[in-house]
């Protein structure tokens, strides 16, 4: 039986994401048969690879996003000043200035405004997509999936298996919502998707659910399945697909108090490895306390490991492994991004980015000088006889190069009616009867 991917490896309604976990996935397969073929089959440890090799892979955008942040604390105190100059001033001309003098002081800096935004969606698009990849492995990792499949062929095998495996599921506490599934029930199923559905619910059975199971289809060796699982699915005397509440509770049900702490620890290291990557991590601020972005800063460095706490307590261990995965190799490669920005001199990059921006500006045909006297000149100055036709045309064609995107009341706005205003006298003056205009 084939691991065809159908539903499953789609997040909801965001197809790309799908697309993208689909790619994910099957670079967690090779790395899973890469594993066992040197007797590591567990999916713990392939969990963890490949969070590693996909932050490694990222390490590119997130030097971007470290130079950017750094870069913006230095940028920080003039933008504060800009707003400052500006802030009893709500004229259309001012704001239009002010954005003008903003958008001189991020060419300075080498910073896009929007370049932290674009970095910040592509790392979305890359690691909601692992989220997927890592909460339902069978639907990405054959050799995982084909696990499964002595139990799927032993229930399909039973007569009636259709009404009587949907109530025996129907009292599992088990949810395929995240799947883009409302019910766990098979029996509205095409026989091509029957497999994978059981498949999934499988991979999210409890033991008392694969008791249950074993008991319901007698003629099935459930147990040895269940066992075969076990063993690629067992980290840390865990099961990666219970979550450490259900562990924690079972093992203190049990009498393990040994499991019950490890259970505990689980989401506790959690939340200490966010808060050191939060901590370790530069902050766009100022640096300065009563900065309001320094206190949200100071809040998240609080509320993000106490989400992460939580999230971890109540998902799927196998999610905690690669939520507690991330944020060490985060926080191992933020250490080395701080001691070599620590090396570096930001001020000569600086100097470097004002020679490019001066560079683009040149290259692209703009000058800012000619175009300010294109924008403040008046009609009557035009038509003097003190600018020759070969200016007059090179000022037309400075404030015709940003008209389209010229703002009412902008420099580029009072370029264009310079613009209309020498079209007209052209026409004019080239008309059989010719004229001065007014």
């Amino acid at each position: 039986m084939s691991n065809l991917v159908v539903f499953t490896a789609y997040l909801g309604r965001f197809k790309l994401f799908g697309y993208i976990a689909i790619l994910l996935g099957g670079v967690m397969n090779y790395l899973y048969e890469g594993m066992s073929a040197i007797g590591i089959s567990n999916i713990g440890v392939a969990i963890i690879v490949l969070t590693v090799l996909i932050y490694t892979l990222m390490l590119p955008l997130t030097y971007k996003q470290q130079k950017f942040s750094r870069l913006s604390r230095k940028m920080s105190p003039e933008l504060k000043a800009l707003q400052e100059k500006y802030k009893d001033k709500r004229d259309q001309a001012s704001q239009q200035a002010m954005l003008e003098e903003q958008r001189e002081i991020y060419d300075k800096y080498g910073i896009s405004p929007t370049g932290s935004c674009l970095q910040s969606f592509i790392s979305i698009l890359i690691l909601l997509p692992l989220y997927r990849v890592i909460y339902n492995v069978p639907a990405y990792v054959s050799k995982v999936y084909n696990t499964f499949v002595p139990a799927v062929e032993g229930i399909m095998g039973t007569d009636g298996y259709k009404s009587t495996f949907d109530k025996l599921v129907s009292g599992f506490n088990i949810s395929l919502s995240n799947l883009g599934v409302s019910d766990n029930s098979i029996s509205s199923l095409s026989d091509a998707q029957i497999p994978k559905r059981i498949v999934d619910i499988l991979y999210k059975c409890n033991p008392d659910n694969w008791a249950s199971l074993a008991d319901t289809f007698k003629d099935t060796d459930i147990a040895g399945v269940q066992n075969s699982f076990n063993e690629i699915s067992s980290f840390l005397f865990m099961n990666i697909t219970n979550s450490p509440r259900y562990t924690m509770l079972s093992a203190f049900s049990e009498g393990k108090w040994g499991l019950v702490i490890l259970a505990l620890l689980v989401p506790v290291i959690a939340g200490l490895t966010q808060f050191i990557n939060l901590r370790l991590a530069p902050t766009a601020g100022s640096g300065n306390p009563d900065d309001p972005m320094a206190s949200q800063m100071k809040m998240m460095n609080y509320m993000m490991p106490l989400m992460s706490v939580f999230f971890v307590f109540t998902l799927p261990f196998g999610l905690g492994i690669y939520w507690i995965t991330g944020a060490l190799i985060r926080s191992l490669y933020q250490v080395i991004f701080n001691k070599h920005f620590d090396k570096i001199d930001l001020d000569e990059i600086i100097e470097k980015n004002k020679e490019k921006a001066q560079k683009k500006k040149e290259k692209r045909g703009i000058n800012i000088e000619r175009l300010n006297r294109a924008a403040t000149m008046s009609t009557r100055s035009i038509k003097s006889s003190d600018i020759s036709d070969k200016e007059r045309e090179r000022l037309l064609s400075e404030a015709s190069s940003i008209k389209e995107n010229a703002r009412p009341g902008s420099l580029a706005a009072r370029a264009n009616i310079v613009s209309e205003f020498n079209k007209g006298k052209k026409r004019k003056d080239d008309s059989p009867e010719g004229g001065e205009g007014e």
